[in-house]
């Protein structure tokens, strides 16, 4: 059922006018029975609010000041007339401020939820600006390294392709050139996925071999270096595609380091693949700590390195000893790259769910804390009552001790800590100089028993007394 709809709110307008008339009505023939009056009229309340919540409350009000005012006419004073409309408005005050009420709550919800509504086109809009500027910036960088590096890279191997026909060369020279010539060509390839990535083409990865750990190791040690491994488990066997890319490319960028920055000494590689996780450890010496060649003005390849870690909920650790340079990397044996969520817009679905759970708890607060007071209200009213009840009781004995002329103060030690409630005052009143003070002969807490009166003037007794019961 929508609001909405005209025909919906004029049937319940019809009966929220049929629903007024009942409580309006009994204002005149009801006016002996006061609570039967307001009993019709709560009903009514709770009808007009659970069947007619889109009812015209100008109907309503209408309806039920006019039934109060015409069951009056048949007495056309101007009295009787006063207090039908004094009677008919309070009646629609009341019947309407329900009704109001809910259809102010209804407003507030729609509000929200369109105001989420709005929230979320907005991440979408935005999300969509931020993907198409992001696009472009890829193409443009694409385009750039294709046309940049990309021809540079292929004159460099055309170069090479035609220094290793010279026939100056030795055998051994022109093997050098053609390794040389298939390191630029690989490098090339390596550009070219790069700029498809970049691209986000349909199958970047056709026609390429991705790296591997023993690959990786091998052309470290065919470029010259003394490379120690230790592989662990056959980790290429165990290790997903994503894993064992990462794993290799981070040999490879801390192997051209130690190239770099230790030409000529031991580099260890160790890695290791347990059930759930491998770790790959490479370490090199340092020639000359604190020196400009140092690892630690290594550029972006770390960098790099700890980003696709993360991507694929790994590790990277490095550390720079007094002698040592060491890249350890873990990840999971079967690593996937994982969602960057700094990357997305706002999940406006989830902020909403959150914030329908607050207002749900604000809601049940607002009906536990009326609860909670009321509950403590009779709590305390019940126990002043019930301790009032059994610590003003004086026993026979004790009252026939107390005589007129005792001291004030011996006698109130005497005497019970409280008063009891309701006091009959008027069957023992005190005097104009008296201060009285009752207590029961024993515990009654709806049918009140022997009182015994206790009088003080001049601080001393100035009198006692005794109201029998009832």
């Amino acid at each position: 059922m929508s609001h909405e709809d005209p025909r919906e709110r004029r049937r319940q307008t019809v009966v929220a006018g049929l629903v007024s008339l009942a409580p309006a009505a009994s204002t005149r023939w009801l006016s002996d029975a006061p609570l039967l009056t307001l009993a019709i009229v709560a009903i009514a309340a709770i009808v007009l609010v659970l069947l007619t919540p889109y009812a015209l409350v100008r109907a309503v009000l209408g309806v039920s000041t006019a039934t109060a005012v015409a069951v009056r006419l048949p007495e056309p004073r101007a009295a009787e007339l006063v207090l039908g409309l004094v009677f008919g408005l309070l009646t629609a005050l009341v019947l309407a401020a329900p009704l109001m009420s809910r259809r102010a709550m209804h407003q507030r919800r729609e509000f929200q939820r369109r105001g989420w509504e709005l929230a979320a086109v907005e991440s979408r809009r935005q999300a969509g600006e931020t993907h198409a500027a992001l696009q472009r910036e890829r193409m443009a960088l694409a385009a750039e390294m294709h046309d940049g590096l990309g021809h540079s890279l292929t004159l460099i191997a055309v170069r090479l392709g035609q220094l290793s026909l010279a026939q100056s060369l030795s055998e051994d020279d022109r093997a050098q050139v053609a390794s040389i010539r298939a390191a630029a060509a690989e490098a090339s390839d390596e550009l070219g996925l790069a700029v498809r990535l970049l691209r986000h083409s349909e199958d970047p990865f056709a026609g390429w071999t991705p790296p591997t750990i023993e690959g990786a190791i091998a052309g470290a040690r065919d470029a010259g270096m003394v490379v120690d491994a230790h592989l662990d488990n056959g980790p290429t066997d165990r290790l997903s595609d994503e894993a064992s890319n990462a794993v290799a490319r981070m040999i490879q960028e801390t192997l051209t380091n130690a190239a770099k920055h230790a030409p000529g000494e031991r580099v260890t590689v160790d890695v290791a693949t347990g059930d759930e996780s491998v770790v790959a450890h490479v370490s090199s010496p340092l020639r000359a700590r604190g020196s400009a060649s140092s690892p630690r003005a290594s550029g972006f390849g770390l960098h790099g390195l700890r980003h696709r870690a993360e991507m694929l909920d790994g590790e990277l650790e490095v550390r720079r000893g007094p002698d040592e340079f060491s890249v350890a990397l873990t990840l999971p044996v079967r690593a996937r790259p994982s969602v960057d969520r700094a990357s997305h817009p706002t999940d406006v679905a989830a902020a909403e769910d959150a914030a329908a759970m607050v207002r749900s708890r604000a809601s049940r607060a607002a009906f536990a804390l009326p609860i909670a007071v009321a509950s403590a209200v009779v709590f305390v009213t019940v126990g002043y009552f019930v301790l009032a009840s059994v610590l003003s009781i004086i026993s026979g004995s004790q009252f026939s001790e107390v005589s007129a002329g005792d001291d004030r103060q011996t006698v109130e030690r005497m005497l019970p800590a409280l008063e009891m409630l309701d006091p009959p005052r008027d069957d023992f009143p005190p005097r104009a100089d008296e201060e009285c003070f009752y207590y029961e002969s024993e515990i009654s807490f709806f049918e009140r028993a022997d009182v015994f009166v206790v009088c003080f003037a001049s601080g001393e007794v100035s009198r006692t007394g005794k109201v029998a019961a009832p």
